[in-house]
């Protein structure tokens, strides 16, 4: 039985979460075009003024040890706390970060400042997420889920392509400042919605949080929960192995001579594929067929990744990159509306934090080892190793399929889900 999710009007032409989930999506795009170009701007200033690899390893370690720590208490303050409040408290607080750094970039200052941006962005997270549930409402959700990532998805394309031109022709200093500009933005969208970003619980008024939702984990919740224990292992199996190709990405384009243009258009080619994929996902998912969604998106991964191991040249590999980012983003909406829906609100938040800090911790995990493997064995055996272990993932949600009665189709869309696109 699906907690409930409010349905707002009965007509979907009429319906108020639409323009809601369009400005939300809106505000993810211009935060995360911001988002991603400043990833690529800090890195670029980092090396510039260290010439130094390890510089980069500990900022990533660091970065993903703090989210990994603060997941589950980000995921508390998303269900304890006002969503809408704390959302725009994040994207202004994130503003605020970048432009001291627009200041003041040494790399001690890049390090510190970054963390923290990475700590606000981790509180951020889970409260997002759980926000879309209660606006879109349970008919609208994977709909929503779709315009959500793929706004997303856009962002994160044009913040990358964008940041090598804007650094070249102005300086890093410059896309902080753009990043802090976008981060006001989002927060002046996310508080514009005139719409709910959690319901009351029974008996109580919004503002008043339940005593037993308190102590309630999100992780004991997914752990008791058959579906999320299955999603959430092929999750961690999948972000494990994706430490692995991401550290030998540069390696590899190197070694097909493709250089820094071959970097940017692999980068350029996932982040079309999830653009695809996502906008997709809004058309081919529902209610019934979110879990075989998930198997499929994985499935296109663990292919698109390993091919690349047989791939000749940098063209083969674009279009491979271009097949895993379709099911990468199709995968993405399809598991994030079925998380949704099993969650009930009061604890909504906290679960996607705890999936966000067990995905966190084993992509530490495998950026521990990944360095030394490449190092060893060379890119291509390890995006071979990539998309065996990738495909290895993919058992569990097969799993969870085959206890629903087995894969369903994908093409057929339910007349209110066509509408609603």
């Amino acid at each position: 039985m699906l907690p409930p999710l409010p349905l707002g009007r009965a007509r979907l032409g009429g319906d108020p979460a639409r323009g809601a989930v369009r400005r939300l999506a809106t505000a993810r795009f211009i935060s995360m075009a911001g988002s991603d170009a400043t990833g690529v701007a800090v890195g670029f200033a980092m090396y510039q003024q260290t010439h130094s690899a390890p510089w980069l390893s500990l900022s990533l370690m660091i970065t993903v040890g703090v989210g990994a720590l603060l997941a589950p208490l980000a995921g508390r303050a998303g269900d304890l706390f006002d969503r809408k409040r704390l959302m725009v408290a994040c994207e202004a607080g994130a503003a605020a970060i970048f432009i001291t750094l627009a200041l003041v970039h040494t790399p001690i200052a890049l390090l510190g400042l970054s963390v923290i941006a990475s700590a606000i962005g981790t509180i951020f997270g889970p409260a997002s997420g759980a926000a879309i549930a209660h606006v879109a409402g349970e008919r609208h959700l994977s709909w929503a889920n779709a315009v959500i990532a793929t706004g997303a998805n856009v962002g994160k394309t044009a913040g990358r392509l964008g940041a090598g031109a804007l650094i070249a022709a102005l300086g890093a200093g410059s896309v902080f400042v753009l990043d802090a500009v976008t981060f006001l933005a989002s927060a002046w969208l996310i508080a514009s919605v005139r719409h709910g970003f959690s319901g009351p619980l029974r008996g109580q008024t919004a503002s008043e949080p339940d005593a037993a939702a308190a102590g309630e984990s999100g992780m004991r919740f997914i752990l008791e929960h058959p579906k999320l224990r299955l999603v959430v292992a092929s999750a961690c199996v999948s972000t494990f192995a994706t430490a692995f190709s991401m550290t030998a990405e540069v390696p590899l384009v190197f070694d097909s001579g493709a250089g820094a243009l071959g970097l940017g258009a692999l980068t350029a080619s996932w982040g079309t594929g999830m653009v695809i994929g996502s906008w997709y996902g809004g058309r081919a998912l529902h209610k019934g067929n979110e879990a075989t969604g998930v198997l499929a998106g994985r499935v296109l991964m663990a292919a698109g990744v390993g091919f690349v191991a047989l791939s000749p040249s940098i063209a083969p590999m674009l279009l491979c990159y271009l097949l895993g980012g379709i099911g990468g983003g199709f995968m993405g909406v399809a598991a994030q509306s079925l998380i949704l829906r099993v969650a009930p609100d009061r604890i909504r938040a906290r679960t996607l934090g705890a999936i966000d800090s067990a995905r966190n911790v084993t992509f530490g995990l495998g950026v521990v080892g990944a360095g030394a493997l490449v190092q060893l064995v060379g890119a291509r055996p390890v995006y071979a190793m990539v998309g065996l272990a990738m495909a290895v993932g993919t058992l569990p949600v097969l799993a969870l399929v085959m206890n629903l009665g087995g894969p369903r189709s994908l093409r057929g869309v339910p007349t209110v889900a066509r509408a609603a696109v």
